[in-house]
């Protein structure tokens, strides 16, 4: 058990690296200016660098300032720079270019995303999200990791959990790679782990439409799941994008490769085709509340009548800047395990992690 656990983690190490060294040889190298300009309606003036807009809040960086300081985008009255940004808009689109948001007529704003070869306005509202493109392929990474670990003297019981996740984005393109392990251990009963790995890629088609890829691998002792690796490719529909809100639907097939543990009269590896039915969801509320969800539901076609749902949430509390208290639960069932095997694979982790 230990070999294999060690295997699949070397594994998922090696397709981790190659997809993060295919990205930064694509990816080419830009100088960022910190001439930026951000006026606010209350008159006060920044000069420095534009890190990023999220949730709302203008992030903005000057030399004389020890940390970024977050400026509420609603109470922006002037913003100019030199720089291309990658911005984000409510219908979908994703544009690349230098921006300007800047008074017009009777009080009224207007944003503008000056492109190699057109100009756009649109009112800032319509603005979901600014991103850099930044000087180096590292510093345009995006992500988190997080650690807990719980023990009960009743019972002689431990657990612990680690995660990470990390993401890129481009302006048509989004790649996400996300890692968990679990272990359990209890006096008089045998120890449990948890080890999964998923990777996302997206590019939009249009404003509405995605085209989507996935890789997934699952291992769970509790399943008697040795390893399950999941490639699928869809496309995905955009029902809501705010600033806030994100609300994404995914359509498409899959292929699995299941490996379980060895039981008697009973074929342990199976190869299975399947649909793929998804929905990923965020939200973020009360400036420090972040909810995060996916469910992907697998209808085999090999196996008419087994249906396999995956399924994550995780829930984030900001407790200060860039620290964050995380609730997780996550879910993987089976209605017709090939192995005696329960069913459900189901739990509730707490843990404390940074962002980055």
């Amino acid at each position: 058990m230990i070999t294999m656990l060690t295997l699949s983690n070397n594994t998922l190490l090696r397709t981790a690296v190659l997809v993060l060294i295919a990205i930064s040889v694509t990816s080419p190298l830009f100088g960022k200016r910190n001439d930026d300009i951000v006026t606010m309606k209350n008159g006060d003036k920044f000069t420095g660098e534009i890190k990023a807009l999220q949730y709302g809040e203008l992030i903005f960086k000057s030399d004389y300032m020890k940390d970024s300081v977050h400026l509420d985008w609603n109470r922006v009255e002037n913003l100019q720079s030199k720089d291309k940004y990658i911005v984000s808009l409510g219908d979908g689109h994703r544009v690349m270019g230098t921006i300007r948001r800047t008074t017009v007529n009777e009080g009224k704003q207007q944003f503008t995303i000056a492109t190699d070869d057109s100009t756009l306005e649109v009112s800032p509202s319509e603005v979901i999200t600014i991103d850099q493109r930044e000087a180096s392929f590292w510093n345009q990474l995006t992500g988190s990791i997080d650690y807990g670990f719980g023990f009960a003297s009743g019972n002689n019981s431990t657990n612990s959990s680690l995660g990470a996740n990390v993401a890129f984005y481009t302006a048509k393109n989004s790649i996400s790679l996300a890692s968990t392990s679990q272990f359990d251990s209890q006096a008089n009963a045998k120890n449990t782990n948890r080890l999964t790995f998923d990777s996302q890629y997206g590019r939009s088609i249009t404003t509405n439409w995605v085209a989507a890829g996935l890789f997934s691998v699952l291992k769970s002792n509790q399943q008697d799941l040795n390893l399950r690796s999941t490639y699928g490719a869809g496309l995905g529909r955009r029902m809501v994008q705010t600033d806030r809100t994100k609300l994404l639907i995914i359509g498409g097939g899959a292929y699995s490769h299941e490996n379980y543990f060895p039981q008697p009269g009973m074929q342990s590896t199976l190869n299975n085709a399947e649909a793929l039915l998804g929905l990923t969801f965020s939200t973020f509320r009360f400036k420090t509340l972040n909810l995060n969800s996916e469910t992907f539901v697998f209808p085999s076609l090999t196996d008419v009548g087994r249906i396999r749902l995956s399924s994550r949430s995780n829930l984030r509390i900001e407790l200060m800047r860039n620290f964050y208290w995380n609730l997780q639960f996550y879910e993987n069932y089976d209605t017709r395990p090939p192995v005696k095997a329960p069913r459900n694979d189901s739990g509730l982790t707490t843990s404390v992690g940074w962002t980055f």
